[in-house]
């Protein structure tokens, strides 16, 4: 073979390679990933503190997209302490048809225990709700829409999307949903600053939601959670969604364990 013939042989060989790889980027910056993670809960009475309520299961699917972790949907298992099988599931999907969030997932929560089930999807605009109580009444509402809305486990993506302003103790402002209030209040996420707090939950990143309203402050208890320093969350503590009874809810501390991480990271580059 002549020096010509190598020469254009070799150029060939490169663009050939290189556009594969072209071809290939999308998918593999698009490649499908898996997030993994169990919740240990306790009440949050410390009289009762070492022992377990329940257990959480937690698989998120997603993509790695622009070197980052993008959530596509998140199913949560709930198991008693001394049990193997589920007494309530969780479905949400982030990757919605319509309109695609990772601050506003469609839900589907179903506690059998309970007979309750409660669903949060969307359309036109609007929050439609649609839950069955304890009680076995069915009750329907709809809600305007805006970009300030979370709604479930929304609260950690919005942590992750602002991670730079809050650890570096700014705060943002949002609405939170009340799905079985059939309204969304006012809430401020922030650094947590009580020692007694940081004391009591080591976590990398110490940060609470609490209302804005005066009067809310005065009757809901901020919700505290901890983080590590790659965007996990690893504490949760406050009102969880689980029934005490069929007047109320578990008042929790979770301890969040990862198992598998995504191969791409949960933070922004």
């Amino acid at each position: 073979m002549n020096a010509r013939k190598a020469k254009a042989k070799f150029g060939w060989s490169v663009t050939t390679a290189l556009a594969a790889t072209l071809a290939w980027a999308p998918a593999i910056a698009d490649a499908g990933a898996e997030f993994h993670f169990t919740g240990s809960a306790r009440p949050l009475d410390s009289t009762y503190a070492g022992s377990e309520l329940y257990r959480e299961q937690h698989v998120i699917q997603g993509v790695c997209s622009g070197n980052q972790f993008k959530p596509q949907s998140h199913r949560v298992e709930y198991f008693d302490a001394s049990s193997d099988a589920p007494f309530a599931f969780k479905q949400l999907r982030y990757d919605r048809d319509n309109q695609p969030s990772l601050l506003r997932p469609s839900v589907e929560f179903v506690q059998p225990r309970f007979n309750e089930r409660l669903t949060v999807g969307y359309d036109s605009g609007s929050v439609a709700i649609e839950w069955q109580s304890p009680a076995q009444e069915l009750e329907q509402f709809r809600l305007d829409s805006n970009n300030s809305l979370v709604v479930d486990s929304g609260f950690d993506n919005l942590v992750r999307q602002n991670w730079q302003t809050v650890v570096e103790g700014g705060s943002v402002n949002f609405e939170f949903l009340a799905p079985t209030r059939g309204s969304y209040y006012g809430f401020v996420l922030e650094p947590a600053d009580s020692k007694s707090d940081n004391e009591r939950i080591r976590a990398d990143h110490l940060i609470q939601i609490r209302p804005t309203s005066l009067f809310l402050r005065l009757i809901v208890e901020p919700i505290l959670l901890g983080y590590n320093q790659q965007g996990a969350l690893t504490h949760y503590s406050g009102l969880a969604n689980i029934r005490l009874n069929q007047q109320e809810n578990i008042q929790a501390d979770i301890v969040y364990s990862v198992t598998e991480y995504p191969p791409c990271p949960l933070l922004a580059p």
